[in-house]
């Protein structure tokens, strides 16, 4: 590159700050406007899980006589929402992959992304804020902290966010008060060391990480006469909610999870039990950390149905132990996302995310991780000049490390770009498609997924004629996994060679004689 070149790229770099500094305000709170000219009173509820955070809070939401719940899942989303209607108090549904529109509802229940920052509610409860600090979501939980525009605000945290939740509504210049809730039931680490095949219990909830060692375990379970519920993230969320129905109804003797089970489901638990005690997070496997063994072990002890919680492991009780009675880390800086303010500057949209991942934050404040938006935005930055168009693509929720569904959003991209709607009807699995996958859950997880992703892109790009077919084809496949759940029928590990049975834990893909037929001898 001449050096005439690179004044020109170090000018454009330089003029391109100016601007992005120009449209990021010196307090993020005003980032916010509509938020700043209410006068906001915060409840705090603070406590570990078991202490009835949200249970309070959800009073007060009622007592307000409308407004918003906004949760971290699905799941929780839809529990909040049956709650409501159950007791006589009309409530909405709204999540990034449906939405139920109760006649007169007052109240909303919804996952926070849902957020509308630009109305105004009687009363909000922001549930799980703790995830404030979280890189890939917690810009989510901020921007509803800062922004909810709502007199009456409850916040359910666990303790380690109280400082800078306190920080952040004083900046704001609202009123805080703080409720301190105390678990309703003691929690005792056990000190013999467990064993699955002969110390599993009624009313245990066994802990994996990951979806085959969730099937695993529950096959070996079902082998020795217990009837299992099986809860992971990849399960659609209302066969999530009948498999936590089914243990809490006693229908079954055991749940083994993934740590979807830690936050916020409301389960009869007697034992958590922790088989793993690692877990990929996207980038590295990595040990469980303090918190998280917090959160999940906290939902042993359900108050009203036991008297007392347990926590056990198979091979890492110390560790356990330790992280449960520790003192916690205080959070010390909220995630902010990316500021849609910022699509105005004169610029290409890789280019304004490349450079807002350089631009220095305030002290008290992160930066949302914007790899995921970057990488995308490559993948389809020559099909418009339009910016919106592009974020608004974006931001489309899925799973961009699944291929199959990274291939189908790039070409509804595509499609759009030209004014084209992508041809969902071509796509959308077939009633008899769904019937002939017969058991397979693999595969129908996998037409769920695409069935979520088809969703979301008419619901954002308003192609509402395809709605409600989605939302059909979505509780057919849903159903259908919930019957070959109820069959019990899950796959054991096998030796890829000889198809012999292998224990969940099994560290290799063939059995002990495959491996030496297969090297020993040679």
């Amino acid at each position: 590159m001449t050096e005439t070149r690179k004044k020109y790229h170090r000018r454009k770099d330089g003029n391109l700050q100016k601007l992005l500094l120009q449209q990021i305000p010196a307090d993020y709170i005003d980032l916010y406007p509509q938020a700043r000219e209410i006068r906001r009173r915060f409840v705090l509820h603070i406590g570990p899980t078991n202490s009835g955070k949200t249970h309070d809070a959800m009073e007060a939401l009622r007592k307000a006589g409308g407004g918003c719940y906004l949760g971290p899942l699905r799941l929780l989303a839809y529990e909040q929402y049956e709650q409501m209607n159950r007791d006589g108090y009309p409530c909405s549904l709204l999540t990034g992959e449906e939405r139920y529109d109760v006649p007169g509802a007052a109240f909303t229940a919804s996952t926070i992304e849902m957020l509308n920052l630009q109305k105004e509610y009687p009363c909000a409860v922001i549930d799980e804020a703790q995830m404030l600090a979280d890189r890939d979501r917690g810009g989510s939980w901020t921007a509803a902290v800062l922004g909810v525009c709502a007199k009456e605000v409850h916040v359910c945290a666990a303790p380690p966010a109280e400082k800078l939740l306190v920080r952040m509504i004083g900046e704001c210049g609202d009123d805080c008060e703080i409720v301190r809730h105390e678990r309703m039931t003691p929690l005792l680490c056990e000190t013999s060391r467990y064993h699955m095949e002969q110390d599993t219990r009624k009313g245990d909830a066994l802990i994996v990480f990951s979806r085959n060692n969730v099937h695993a375990v529950a096959a070996e379970l079902h082998e020795r006469g217990f009837r299992t519920s099986i809860i992971y993230g990849a399960l659609p969320y209302d066969v999530r909610h009948e498999q936590a129905r089914l243990f809490s109804s006693g229908e079954t003797d055991v749940v083994v999870a993934t740590d979807a089970i830690g936050m916020g489901m409301n389960l009869p638990i007697r034992r958590i039990v922790f088989l793993e005690t690692e877990k990929y997070d996207g980038i590295v496997r990595r040990p469980l950390n303090t918190e998280e063994i917090k959160q999940i072990a906290g939902r042993a002890g359900r108050f009203g149905i036991y008297d007392e919680g347990f926590v056990t492991s198979e091979n890492s009780r110390k560790t356990i132990a330790g992280a449960l009675f520790s003192d916690f880390e205080p959070l010390t800086d909220a995630v902010i996302d990316f500021p849609e303010s910022l699509l105005s500057i004169p610029a290409g949209l890789t280019e304004i995310l490349e450079r807002w991942d350089r631009v220095r934050i305030r002290p008290g404040y992160v930066r949302a991780d914007t790899k995921r938006m970057i990488a995308l935005c490559r993948m389809i930055r020559d099909l418009s000049q339009d910016k919106q168009f592009l974020y608004r693509c974006i931001t489309l929720t899925f799973d961009e490390e699944d291929r199959f569904l990274l291939g189908h959003w790039k070409l509804m991209c595509a499609a759009e770009s030209r004014g084209r709607m992508y041809p969902v009807k071509k796509y959308l699995p077939s009633e008899k498609a769904v019937e002939d996958a017969g058991s397979n859950l693999e595969e129908l997880e996998k037409m769920f997924r695409l069935c979520d992703l088809l969703y979301s892109y008419c619901d954002r790009f308003s192609h509402t004629e395809y709605l409600a077919e989605l939302m059909a084809r979505k509780n057919q496949i849903s159903g259908r996994i919930m019957k070959v759940l109820a069959t019990q029928k899950l796959r054991p590990r096998r030796c890829r060679y000889c198809g012999r049975k292998l224990p969940w834990n099994h560290p290799y893909s063939m059995c002990e004689r495959c491996y030496r037929n297969r090297y020993m001898r040679r």
